[in-house]
């Protein structure tokens, strides 16, 4: 299975960790450089500030629209292999992970599998398997396996974006991609502090909540219905 590790350019102390890592697995892989963009990247990116703004009430930071763009670059890098692959942040802690292991998601009748979550949410796992859904939204993509036809639903689906990518890949009702989950997660985020942390929320009006509020009930609403048929069946 191709691995891929999205890391900034200047971020020579996390290449060095990730390689250390890898190499003792046994693991190749390549990197995709992350992405500081510019004001014109941002502009002719595709994000919408507008329809963020409309439904958050702030915008996406630079950072986070890097993150969004370098998962894209993952993704067409995904379809052009035609295969499974593994798409790493080089944040990672990759202890848990082995080539058995990446054979066995190879052939796993999912075709996107998150190997790491930031949160605990509930869960149930798929039969006896070690696959697992979950109600609610781990976040973080530090690791996961992406088929090429799920790659290309994502790409077709964030030509136009407003959500940080993690919430994008959750959101199913928007793009139909189901996420599953193998645990024990076999990958764990180092507990760095993340290189698009640089969103400083501003205080929001009481006019503004309360149109965010009525926009996303019917969003929610249709969230909440995607998620049960989901979980439940």
């Amino acid at each position: 299975m191709k691995i891929f590790v999205i890391s900034l350019p200047e971020a020579k102390a996390r290449r060095a960790l990730i390689h250390e890592q890898m190499t003792a697995a046994g693991l190749a892989y390549s990197i995709i450089d992350g992405i500081r963009p510019t004001a014109t990247q941002i502009q002719s990116s595709g994000y919408s500030e507008h329809r963020r703004l409309v439904r958050y009430g702030y915008g996406l930071s630079t950072g986070e629209v890097g993150c969004f763009l370098a998962h894209q670059a993952a993704w067409k890098l995904v379809r052009m292999q035609n295969e499974k692959c593994l798409i790493l942040e080089d944040d990672a802690m990759v202890s848990g992970l082995t080539p058995s292991l990446l054979e066995c998601l190879r052939h796993s009748p999912y075709r996107l599998i998150r190997l790491a979550g930031t949160f605990k949410k509930r869960h149930k796992f798929i039969g006896k398997t070690t696959y697992a859904k979950y109600w609610g939204d781990p976040a973080g993509t530090v690791a996961y396996v992406v088929a090429p036809q799920e790659a290309e639903k994502l790409l077709e689906k964030s030509s136009s974006f407003y959500m940080a990518v993690d919430d994008f890949m959750e959101a199913r009702q928007l793009h139909g991609v189901h996420t599953y989950a193998r645990l024990p997660y076999p990958v764990r985020h180092s507990g760095e502090d993340s290189h698009i942390n640089d969103r400083n929320r501003p205080s929001l009006s009481v006019a503004v909540r309360l149109r965010r509020m009525l926009v996303r009930i019917p969003i929610d609403i249709n969230k909440y219905l995607h998620r049960l048929a989901y979980y439940v069946l």
